[in-house]
């Protein structure tokens, strides 16, 4: 969950950060470097930009080049930057601290890849020791006023049908459950900070009550037997690109990519629909608006007419996404806490991930009871 400023924990890219997101570049080798980048202030990511430049575009004037740094997330520092057409802007991400401990960096890179080839992604440029460069997605990022527009929200569905029909990944292993007890496991039983412990009781969100309703959870949501698929698991509204000139959505940070419960990522798509910093969960979709969503997104899925798509199957994905929504709420409810251990980012994760949880609980019964 992004929302990038200094170097914090885990979860991907700027999500937002990105607003202004200009045109793919074409595909090259991937440069690897032995470069450690200051993500704390402007000056190391602008020398650090300036050190890639030298490796990828050794022709541009490096008392010409332009920056921008985008400081709206809370995982990881973004710079683009440029020398005379700003379409051909590069940019330049520095993780987090600690990152490497929750995320696969090589997996990550080896995704950008796929997906690049794939037409689902920007290309990759180069990989140093904190970080990796790489291309521009034409466009500005959605926002819960947006993201409900007809033509938004059908290239959405149409582009996340075409992600999740790559043939990448380990489909016998879903990623969801594994890597919600990683997270788990990384979390301390008792927050050092007292103010912050005494939250945690008084919200009822403990470890054990966190282990208790993991395995129920679990229980309730492998049972559905779910296809599984290649899968981008963080598709919050920073994450996706609109280009009003071609009509075309795209999706950047592919940090979490790996195979998962195909309806999961688009569980996870709509609880963003809340947004990050004032969560408002009014702004869930409505019935007939998931039903609507999928509906196109099955179209495109299964290369048929909407027309075509069954009301029975609209019934049952309806009952797996929302089943699924509670999943996502828990996994990203415990990454807040652990984001909150951690983080110095100015940012309340700790009140975030308690919001997370608790519609989880607000929903668990209404959602536990729909049928398949």
């Amino acid at each position: 969950m992004n929302i990038c400023q200094n170097n914090v924990f885990f979860r991907l890219p700027t999500h937002k950060a990105a607003s202004e997101c200009f045109g793919y570049q074409s595909c090259r080798m991937v440069a690897t470097l032995d470069l450690v980048i200051d993500g704390s202030s402007i000056n190391g990511l602008q020398s650090g930009a300036r050190q890639i430049v030298r490796n990828i575009r050794p022709n541009w004037k490096e008392n010409e080049l332009q920056f921008k740094v985008y400081t709206d997330g809370i995982t990881n520092q973004l710079i683009g930057v440029w020398h005379e057409d700003r379409n051909d802007q590069i940019l330049v991400r520095v993780y987090g601290n600690k990152t490497e401990l929750f995320i696969d960096r090589n997996v990550e890179k080896k995704n950008v890849q796929i997906l690049n080839k794939a037409g689902c992604g920007p290309p990759l440029y180069a990989t140093f020791t904190n970080g990796l460069s790489y291309g521009f997605t034409k466009g500005v990022t959605t926002t819960p006023v947006t993201i409900v527009e007809e033509p938004i929200w059908q290239a959405v569905a149409k582009e996340l049908a075409k992600l999740h029909k790559i043939e990448e990944g380990d489909r016998e292993n879903p990623v969801l459950f594994s890597k919600m007890k990683q997270f788990f496991d990384l979390l301390p039983s008792n927050f050092e900070d007292q103010v912050k412990q005494k939250m945690i009781e008084e919200s009822g969100y403990t470890k054990d009550k966190l282990a208790q309703e993991m395995k129920e959870l679990e229980s309730h949501l492998t049972c559905l037997q779910c296809p599984v698929v290649f899968s981008h698991n963080d598709i919050l509204l920073g994450n996706v690109i609109w280009d009003s000139s071609s009509q075309k959505a795209s999706f950047i940070d592919y940090e979490y990519g790996a195979c998962n419960y195909q309806p999961y990522d688009i569980a996870n798509h709509f609880n963003e629909f809340a947004g990050v910093e004032e969560v408002d969960y009014s702004r869930y979709p409505s019935k007939d608006f998931q039903k609507s969503w999928l509906r196109c997104y099955l179209s495109h899925y299964k290369g048929i007419p909407s027309s075509m798509v069954e009301a029975q199957e609209l019934e049952t994905w309806y009952a797996w996404v929302n089943k699924f929504s509670l999943a996502s709420h828990v996994f990203w409810g415990i990454w807040a806490l652990l984001q909150a251990y951690h983080s110095s980012i100015d940012f309340d994760f700790l009140g975030y991930g308690i919001i997370r949880l608790r519609e989880y609980s607000n929903k668990k019964e209404e959602f536990f009871k729909l049928t398949c």
